[in-house]
């Protein structure tokens, strides 16, 4: 039984097995990896034919994914990652985005990455997130150098003026994402982060600051997941 477990494993994290989970994704109405976050985003924007999203930490094209509904229905956007494979299928199925093998942060250098699998949501950046995840996995990361860059950087330098839905998912990073990034410039209308902290809502949380700092709102928590939107927009929808 464990021999077919460790196949199993094995052939879950090859190339070709992600291929043809993201050609047959998922029957029901969510790609999202666990509350339907995807199904809020899409509900969100449904009187928006086409818009403008950024992806940070986008993983697959389809599986796992919060833009893919709104790319199915013409949108398209930028989405960085720092897995080689998830940006070569990304290529591959999404062909009007901008996909990118980067990491992102406050400085522009060269960093090291933690790769638990190339198919792995919880690849990271950030050591100390590693550790956690090694524990959980019970596996250690393949640590490579990647370059990172400003988010500011990467949105002038493919012509980014206007975004409509911006999602930030890097695995213990965030922060560090936020401090390269002039969200006044860009205003997005709808932001989903991560925030890993405990209380709920996380009012002492520097993510949490940052948003209202910035006149944003709490509209929406699925799990981790916080969604702010500018305080105009006035919408909200809670499911914790």
């Amino acid at each position: 039984m464990n021999i077919l477990k460790k196949i199993r494993k094995k052939i879950k994290s090859t190339f070709w097995f992600d291929v043809l989970r993201n050609y047959f994704p998922k029957i029901n109405k969510s790609f999202s990896e666990t509350y339907g976050e995807d199904l809020f985003v899409n509900y969100y924007f449904k009187d928006l034919k086409k818009g403008v999203y950024v992806d940070i930490g986008c993983n697959l094209p389809k599986s796992g994914s919060l833009t893919y509904m709104l790319y199915k229905r013409g949108w398209n956007g930028v989405k960085v990652d720092i897995s080689k494979r998830s940006i070569q299928l990304n290529k591959i199925y999404r062909k009007r985005d901008i996909n990118l093998n980067f990491a992102v942060g406050k400085y522009e250098k060269e960093i090291d990455s933690y790769i638990f699998y190339e198919n792995c949501s919880m690849n990271t950046v950030n050591k100390k997130f590693s550790k956690y995840t090694e524990k959980s996995v019970n596996k250690r990361p393949i640590v490579t150098k990647i370059y990172q860059k400003k988010l500011d950087t990467i949105l002038k330098k493919n012509k980014i003026k206007k975004i409509n839905y911006l999602n930030i998912d890097v695995e213990g990073s965030e922060a560090e994402v936020l401090s390269g990034f002039n969200i006044l410039q860009f205003k997005p209308e709808l932001v989903s982060i991560e925030i890993h902290d405990k209380k709920c809502p996380p009012l002492n949380n520097k993510i949490y600051k940052y948003f209202i700092k910035n006149k944003y709102e709490l509209t929406s928590i699925y799990g981790w997941t916080y969604f702010f939107n500018i305080k105009e927009e006035n919408n909200i929808h809670f499911s914790v």
